[in-house]
């Protein structure tokens, strides 16, 4: 009687035993996902945990997901099997299976884009201990080179699991190839951008750099755009197409950081005067242990409107900002000192107007000028 029961077809004709166990195998799949989950998070987290690499604690973290996920749909298709489900009158079958094909080569594309990111981190650790910073910059590029091939590998993969023509759709795409390369000549401009900024280099991850406007640190560059981030901390996406065109300012590069400023001092100021406060700037620059000694000058350069203009030109050491600005203060607040002792004066903009009273000779007024004759000085 049991036999009978087992053997009685329910849906589609199946056994009632082969859809219990395939419904049995896909309990199965979740208990064996939500096992591998366990053992990740359990034994072998706290087994790499105790070495001093972190790319098995990566390997540990990104991967039970995605193999859980390769397992279950395994699980599934032998229950499919299981099932022998018929062709007629509607291919169950056949997409049942087409379906879990394509989900298996999903999920082994996902195990596979999760030991890329594992490897890349790896590589991205090694490169900060080396004196060159083009592997900071290859390595993210890199790693998108990668998952790019591989899901193109898996679309082609899917594609022809579908029953499609690979090299018939290849074919097809040739005939709008013309189209195709118009309307994506930006992507392809930006694309020999970035091989500008690989082969010329003109700027690396983590530098100041000024181009078209733009003006921050370069955080990340890719095949198509590169991301800066400003000052205000707002981020920007250059594409770089525009680092073939445009010129680009590594403030990064220069070794010292210049100062320039004018000083003016009032004409009440002696040539003597002149001389002594000149050469006490000049000292105060040879001994400014922030000031580069290798070029500087101050010298007075203009008779100004209103003024003696002085001009004073140095570098400091250091072209960290902060540190710039500190030295430049500095200097400037030293200065200041120096003109208060020397009993100068710093000057301002001044106008003088002198004012001289006429009186009209001969016919006419000053209300008709035109009828005025020559003006002459108003007698004492």
């Amino acid at each position: 009687m049991q036999s009978e029961m087992f053997q009685q077809e329910l849906l589609w004709g199946v056994a009632a035993w082969r859809l219990a166990l395939a419904v049995f195998l896909v309990f199965i799949g979740f208990m064996v996902r939500k096992l591998i989950h366990a053992l990740f998070k359990g034994a072998l987290f706290r087994t790499t945990k105790k070495t001093e690499n972190r790319w098995d604690d990566e390997l540990v973290a990104l991967m039970p997901a995605p193999l859980g996920a390769v397992v279950v749909v395994m699980l599934w298709q032998l229950a499919a099997r299981m099932l022998q489900l018929p062709d007629e009158p509607v291919g169950v079958r056949l997409y049942l299976f087409q379906g879990l094909q394509v989900a298996l080569i999903a999920a082994i594309c996902w195990c596979g884009l999760r030991l890329v990111d594992v490897v890349s981190n790896a590589l991205a650790r090694l490169s900060k201990g080396t004196e060159s910073r083009l592997d900071d910059q290859l390595i993210p590029l890199l790693r998108k080179t990668i998952k790019v091939a591989v899901v193109t590998v898996v679309a082609i993969m899917v594609i022809q699991n579908l029953g499609y023509s690979v090299t018939s759709l290849v074919a097809s795409l040739g005939v709008g190839g013309l189209a195709l390369a118009l309307a994506a000549k930006d992507t392809i401009a930006n694309v020999f951008g970035s091989l500008v900024v690989f082969t010329d280099r003109p700027f690396h991850v983590g530098d100041w750099v000024e181009v078209a406007g733009i003006e921050g640190t370069v955080e990340e560059v890719g095949f198509r755009t590169t991301q800066i981030r400003r000052f205000d901390k707002s981020g920007v996406t250059v594409p770089n197409s525009t680092f073939s065109s445009n010129p680009i300012v590594n403030h990064s590069r220069r070794s010292i950081r210049r100062i320039k400023m004018t000083l003016g001092l009032s004409y009440q100021t002696s040539a003597a005067q002149m001389r002594g406060f000149l050469e006490k700037v000049r000292e105060l620059i040879r001994n400014h242990p922030d000031i580069d000694q290798g070029f500087n000058f101050v010298y007075l350069t203009e008779f100004g409107d209103s003024s003696l203009a002085l001009q004073i030109y140095c570098f400091t050491k250091s072209t960290v900002w902060t540190d710039f600005l500190a030295a430049r203060e500095d200097l400037m607040l030293s200065i200041i000192d120096l003109v208060e002792e020397h009993g100068l004066e710093i000057a301002f903009p001044t106008r003088t107007l002198y004012l001289r009273e006429e009186v009209w000779e001969g016919e006419g007024s000053p209300e008709n000028p035109g009828l005025a004759g020559f003006p002459g000085e108003r007698p004492a």
